[in-house]
């Protein structure tokens, strides 16, 4: 049987095998890979690219909802998934259903809620599938939230509100236990049931982990008619590792003594989500109680970036934008030295968009350029670099347009001492207008401007070019919009 030689290089034997459409032999290396590793989702990936070539639809799909399952941003996955509705819940071969297996762990759900009425009988029933047991953390719901997740099913545990959440999810901690995994979701977010078998499934996957692995979820916000996944968000995790809650809003999993070392991961386990939808913040007033609790949070520790970070997100959403970007600076002054801060480079990208926001260009520029250096793998950091070059072109072109015309305005009545010569005006001034039109896309009035300096100077080759090039793009565009050109 083909093996694959070292970690370095069987991504490229299986590829090479795919590419020679030597099938069996690609399962043979993607098959020692995820026994190696079955945490591995491009393996999976590939053993399920190499099963469906041979025609074992159903091994396949079970195989890419593995890979899925691991790598839940994976682009490939919806084609996937439309391409395979006819087998899925099917089961594959049994050796596939082998390399599947994982032990069983003991998985928990928590909720932590108040006055949820209205979501909380539906949030425990489609988490109960999924987890041996769900508790509800309860801060004082007076609306009858209580019964109705006793009679959903759920442990209800009242817990003291101290304006901190990170106190209100750790105040569950000696109910859940110390064996295996606990899954925390908000009371308005919801289980889809079609990863039900995600939590117990990755809990075997990561059980024996060290240093402990802790997963995010995807909670898919849906926004008006936006629907908008968010990958971010760390909700489950081992019990019984010295993990808990910390923060008094946009709380974080941090050890209980203190920084530990951890590892990180995400998993498709997505919950769908209303909550950040305009109406309901409004609604329940969670921006000023957001600020205020960042406010607070800030003051108790005022070296934490993580709390000067998100104070500063916080208010940059609530319009305060120039109170944010005091805090986002704060922020990347204190994360710059706390190794542990993993949130440094979306405190630059918030504060990019605050300073665009601003007009504070040179300054938005300087802050992308950190990001670019500092995490080169960021795309939105790339981005902002990008925008912001466009920005300050743009406003370079304006500057140009604008000084362009103003010699052509003071040259007629200028009077001084020191001479000008005539072509700036005439010629020069034009020319550099019109080259500024055309970077900004006014094609005709530039086209215009190129004319009106090529009657001053017929001859000159750089204008030529330039009233040649612009007509016959001009000619081609038109050509492909026939209908718009003839109206």
């Amino acid at each position: 049987m083909a093996t694959v030689s070292d970690a370095h290089d069987w991504r490229g034997e299986v590829i090479q095998a795919l590419k020679a459409q030597r099938w069996q032999e690609a399962v043979d290396l993607a098959k020692e890979r995820v026994t190696a590793n079955p945490a591995e989702a491009q393996a999976w990936v590939f053993l399920g690219e190499a099963l469906e070539h041979m025609g074992e639809r159903a091994g396949a799909w079970r195989c890419y909802d593995r890979g899925w399952m691991l790598d839940p941003q994976a682009a490939w996955a919806p084609a996937v998934e439309a391409r395979f509705q006819d087998v899925r819940g099917k089961t594959g071969p049994e050796w596939v259903e082998a390399l599947l297996t994982v032990p069983r762990v003991r998985v928990v759900g928590a909720i932590l809620a108040k006055n949820e009425a209205d979501n909380i009988k539906r949030c425990v029933e489609a988490l109960l599938p999924a987890v041996d047991a769900v508790f509800v953390a309860d801060t004082g719901s007076t609306d009858g939230t209580q019964e109705i997740a006793r009679q959903a099913g759920a442990t209800v545990i009242e817990v003291p509100w101290e304006d901190d959440f990170g106190k209100a999810r750790s105040s569950l901690d000696d109910h859940l236990g110390t064996e295996g995994w606990v899954l925390w979701v908000d009371a308005d977010e919801f289980l889809r049931a079609d990863d039900v078998h995600v939590p117990r499934t990755v809990a075997g996957l990561y059980d024996q982990f060290d240093p402990p692995m802790l997963l995010r979820f995807v909670q898919v916000n849906h926004l008006g008619n936006i629907v908008d996944p968010n990958y971010d968000t760390t909700r489950m995790f081992p019990l019984g590792k010295g993990l808990t809650w910390r923060g008094r809003i946009h709380e974080q999993v941090t050890g209980v003594n203190g920084p530990m070392r951890i590892q990180r991961g995400a998993v498709r386990i997505r919950v769908d989500h209303w909550g950040y939808e305009r109406a309901v913040m409004e609604q329940r007033d969670k921006f000023s109680r957001n600020i205020r609790l960042l406010r607070a949070w800030t003051q108790d520790e005022p070296e934490n970036a993580a709390a000067w970070g998100f104070l500063g997100r916080d208010l940059f959403i609530s319009g305060a934008v120039e109170e944010a970007v005091n805090a986002l600076y704060q922020a990347e002054r204190l994360g710059q030295r706390d190794r542990n801060y993993a949130r440094l480079p979306e405190v630059r990208a918030v504060l990019c968009e605050a300073l665009v926001r601003l007009k504070r260009l040179e300054e938005a520029r300087v802050v992308a350029e950190r990001t670019t250096q500092d995490a080169p793998d960021f795309p939105t950091g790339w981005y902002w670099k990008g925008h912001i070059a466009l920005l300050q072109a743009n406003e370079a072109m304006q500057t140009a347009i604008t000084a362009s015309r103003r010699v052509r305005e003071l040259a007629p009545r200028y009077r001084g001492l020191v001479s000008v010569n005539p072509d700036i005006p005439q010629f020069l001034a034009p020319v550099t207008e019109a080259d500024a039109l055309k970077m900004a896309g006014q094609w005709e009035a530039a086209l215009a401007l190129y004319e009106q300096a090529s009657r001053v100077k017929p001859d000159h080759p750089g204008v030529r070019q330039q009233i040649a090039t612009l007509t016959e793009r001009a000619r081609k565009i038109a050509s492909r919009y026939p209908e718009s050109s003839a109206h």
